[in-house]
């Protein structure tokens, strides 16, 4: 009984080996990708290396505009007031839609990346549905904020956005401007 334990045990050591020889071998004729991309739009929790690597570039829209608060909050609010004019431009029904958002900015204001991830509480969707908005949103809008260096903003969003303040002209939407001139 104890050789036939021995010999087991030598049997899957030298095939553990060979395979592990034959293995290395086909990993090395295997051309994998050099370096993974961010994809403009992604769900949270995807791709955490790049996520992390992305982190450590940024500082916050807080910090982007010097530490005013009612200037940081009117351009977040401003931006999502135009969120919901392009949805209502290319007949997305953001109504009922909670999310964790991560927005990505590059210096000149421009959309780098947008994280997301559903709550448990928002309208049942597709999140294939809400990654092709966004990633439309993320090409036609810029946020008329300029810094030094690329900076994000992390916050929770439910759809209708409730404003505070006087009623905004929603006649001023950058995403109609842009839709009037073919942009």
């Amino acid at each position: 009984m104890k050789r036939l334990s021995l010999v087991a045990i030598l049997f899957g050591v030298i095939f553990c080996c060979s395979n592990g020889e034959l293995w290395s071998q086909s990993i090395k004729s295997t051309k994998l990708p050099l370096k993974q991309e961010m994809p403009t739009v992604f769900l949270l929790g995807e791709y955490d290396h790049l996520y992390d690597e992305m982190m450590a570039e940024q500082t916050t829209l807080l910090d982007a505009c010097n530490d005013d608060m009612n200037l940081a909050y009117g351009k977040l609010m401003g931006m999502m007031k135009e969120m919901e004019a392009y949805a209502n431009l290319v007949d997305f029904d953001l109504k009922g839609i909670n999310a964790w958002i991560h927005f990505f900015w590059a210096a000149d204001g421009t959309i780098d990346h947008i994280g997301f991830y559903l709550k448990p509480n928002s309208r049942n969707v597709s999140t294939d549905l809400v990654k092709n908005f966004l990633d439309g949103f993320a090409k036609q809008y810029k946020l008329p904020l300029k810094y030094s260096k690329r900076f994000s903003h992390y916050s929770s969003f439910s759809f209708p956005i409730i404003r505070h303040g006087k009623n905004p002209d929603s006649s001023k939407n950058t995403a109609k401007l842009n839709t009037k001139q073919g942009n």
